[in-house]
């Protein structure tokens, strides 16, 4: 098998941008969105989570969880319904006033901080400690 210059360069070209989609990728996977989580507020059952999330690119929450067991992941358009991740490529906030609700289940006492674990599709993990507040 012979290979011309076309085809030749149509390799190197391909491989090279192979490598480069790879470090790209492997890149944006190893920088987690910035959480800034401000409050837990009680809610009907458990306590409501108030956050902001900046990602570097998309991304989407798929997971949230605490000593009490994981969190309800909730879309609220009009009714509030669970779904599997929150999807975001800009700053979102998740709370009251949004779309995206972040809820977990039990009985806390106001002061009372949580270890809260959130887990992003780029299967990168955030651990926060947010206050219950009234």
């Amino acid at each position: 098998m012979t290979l011309t210059l076309g085809t030749l360069r149509r390799r190197v070209v391909l491989s090279v941008l192979a490598s480069l989609t790879s470090c790209t990728l492997l890149s944006s996977a190893a920088t987690p969105p910035v959480v800034e989580a401000s409050a837990l507020t009680p809610t009907f059952g458990g306590v409501l989570l108030s956050a902001t999330f900046r990602p570097r690119g998309k991304d989407a929450l798929s997971g949230v969880w605490y000593d009490g067991g994981r969190a309800k992941l909730l879309m609220c358009d009009p009714r509030c319904t669970v779904v599997k991740e929150i999807p975001f490529e800009s700053p979102l906030m998740v709370g009251q006033d949004s779309m995206y609700r972040v809820v977990l289940a039990g009985k806390f006492k106001s002061g009372q901080r949580l270890q809260v674990v959130m887990r992003f599709a780029n299967l990168q993990l955030v651990t926060l400690s947010v206050p219950v507040v009234e």
